[in-house]
């Protein structure tokens, strides 16, 4: 049994008899709508079930009316508008990315060229013997020839005959040792003290060498707990040996200023004399104790030859 609709008795779908020229039966049916990522609108209709009886007079109106058109045009604008939307925000972000890259490279290299001016300018008060090579130091090669040099000064004299022997060797070793080991920080007593005002320190330098500098290095009187450093060395000779046997060659003699500077360097007056693989400090005389000398440190400075091979 078919109910009479009255919209489509409104329109004129039935006929005076009073039956439908289309029979069908309505369905209500819930339409989905799914965006895709063009902004195209998709419609997910349910299909009508059609129910026809008798003679076909009439077709089914259109489903699709301007208000869904208009719909679909409102939403792809909106996609537009937000595709350029984001990409007019992405170029900002972009130059802004640039800009901030630019000018912190900028700055990166300002404060480059500030620190390589502050190392130019530190270096201008560094002491001279640090900005030339030392040939006399330990961690490099040298070595101190104890066997060469003058004993060590020993005031103990109450400890047995062995253990003398024993201790003052190895005391003398390590002491005679710190004179090139490069320190660059004196203390009061971290020193090598030998007898007397008068006395030498044999060295085998790192690598054969034409001897161009020297640097004598003591504590100044305001380091010395008794106001003076007597026991500083006053005029030393500077002697190059190619051998151990040989006497050697005379390269001058300095003197250090006790009222100078702790690290004191000094340009041999007859240098170029040849290439020498040892060095021979002949201490002269002191500022006054007759007791003993005391050396803290000493540094060789020179050039390499062209070749390694000492004539």
């Amino acid at each position: 049994m078919l109910r009479r609709s009255f919209r489509l008795q409104d329109r004129g779908y039935y006929t005076e008899e009073g039956t439908p020229s289309v029979c069908y039966r309505e369905v209500v049916h819930r339409i989905f709508r799914k965006r895709t990522s063009c902004g195209r609108v998709h419609h997910n209709v349910n299909s009508i079930e059609h129910y026809t009886s008798g003679r076909t007079t009439g077709t089914l109106p259109t489903l699709t009316s301007a208000t869904g058109t208009q719909a679909i045009r409102r939403n792809m604008v909106r996609t537009t508008s937000s595709f350029y939307a984001c990409g007019f925000l992405g170029l900002l972000l972009l130059a802004f990315g640039i800009i901030h890259y630019t000018h912190m490279h900028m700055e990166m290299r300002d404060v480059q060229q500030k620190v390589q001016s502050l190392r130019r300018q530190m270096n201008m008060f560094l002491p001279l013997a640090n900005t030339m090579p030392n040939f006399a130091l330990e961690s490099q090669g040298a070595r101190v020839l104890h066997q060469l040099s003058s004993d060590t000064y020993w005031p103990q004299e109450d400890i047995g005959i062995v253990w003398d022997r024993i201790f003052c060797w190895w005391y003398s070793s390590k002491v005679q040792r710190q004179v090139i080991q490069g320190h660059s920080l004196l203390r009061p007593g971290e020193c090598w003290p030998f007898s007397g005002d008068r006395g030498h320190l044999f060295i085998s330098l790192s690598h054969p060498v034409s001897i161009t500098h020297v640097t004598l290095s003591h504590i100044t009187k305001s380091q010395s707990p008794y106001g003076h450093i007597a026991s500083a060395p006053r005029e030393f000779s500077i002697y190059g040996m190619r051998t151990t046997d040989e006497e050697g060659t005379y390269l001058g003699t300095l003197v250090y200023d006790q009222d100078g500077a702790a690290d004191q360097t000094f340009e041999l007056p007859n240098p170029d004399k040849g290439v020498f693989r040892y060095v021979k400090l002949q201490i002269e005389n002191n500022w006054g104790n007759i007791d003993n000398t005391c050396l803290y440190s000493f540094k060789v400075h020179g050039k390499l030859p062209s070749n390694s091979t000492v004539t």
